[in-house]
This record gives C-alpha cells, structure tokens and sequence, in this order.
C-alpha cells in the first residue's frame, strides 16, 4: 500500500528525516517550521504508523510480540505457519510483510522484488550493507538487516 494512505506528504517528509537521525529542530529548520511543529507531527505520525502495523498484523492474523512506531517496524508470530513475521512501515515501501524465517526464497517469482525493497528498508534505516550482503537471498538479507534493528530477536 503506498505510504501516503497513511501520513501526509509533510509527515512523510519528517518521517524521512527522523530516520536519518535529525533532531527536531535541525528538522525544523530544513523544513521552515517550528521544532514544536515538528514534535507536534511526530505525535501523529507515530500514532497512524502503529495503527498501520497493528492493523496489517491482524488483517494477516499475526499476533505482535513487539511494535515500535518510531522505528516503523512490528515483530510478530504467525499461528498458521508457526513463524515470526515482521511488518515495516517505511517512506519508500509503505507497510511491507516479511515472512522473516522462511528457509529458502531462491525460488520464489518475487525474488529480485524483495531484495530491491529490503535494500530500500536497510537504506532508510542506517543499516550498512555490503555488496556480498546485497546478492543474498531476501530471506537472508531480512535476517541481517531486521536483527541490527530488533533488539533480541534472533533470540
């Protein structure tokens, strides 16, 4: 689903900038606002990104285990396939599911799709990749991108 379904073109500008790691006031000043404008947005912001998440979760029958808004991510169990899922929220993808243990994706027709938006997740989020990291198979690439975001998850 395209992000602007969820945030406003502005919030998703201050969604961007936040996950680079801005402070509100250097957020602020790039924007032309007030950095209680900023704080303000972020309070709506977070509140429509974990509505977003939860909501993908239980359209999917995903129980969270853990959410967090600010990070735009939702770690989940799915009962059907006895698997967790992740659920991100991002400014390029919008809200993606992430089948994150499944064992091998080499032969799925959607391959290359998700490595370019897992690519996409690691970028907005800070998470360096090198180009061996990049050829890997999604469900790989998913373990080493969402375990540098998720406290404890390979746990």
């Amino acid at each position: 689903m395209l992000p602007t379904a969820y945030l406003t073109d502005r919030q998703l500008e201050i969604w961007s900038l936040r996950l680079k790691g801005l402070s509100k006031a250097e957020i602020g000043r790039r924007l032309g606002v007030t950095r209680q404008a900023v704080y303000d947005a972020e309070g709506v912001m977070l509140e429509k990104v974990e509505h977003a998440l939860t909501h993908t979760a239980e359209s999917n029958m995903i129980e969270p285990r853990y959410v967090d808004p600010a990070k735009g991510i939702l770690l989940g169990y799915s009962p059907a396939s006895q698997r967790k899922v992740i659920i991100t929220f991002s400014a390029r993808n919008g809200v993606q599911t992430w089948h994150y243990q499944q064992p091998d994706c080499s032969s799925c027709m959607w391959v290359e799709r998700c490595r370019s938006r897992l690519i996409s997740e690691a970028e907005e989020r800070n998470v360096s990749l090198s180009a061996e990291e990049r050829r890997l198979v999604p469900s790989k690439l998913a373990q080493f991108i969402f375990s540098r975001i998720i406290p404890g998850l390979d746990e």
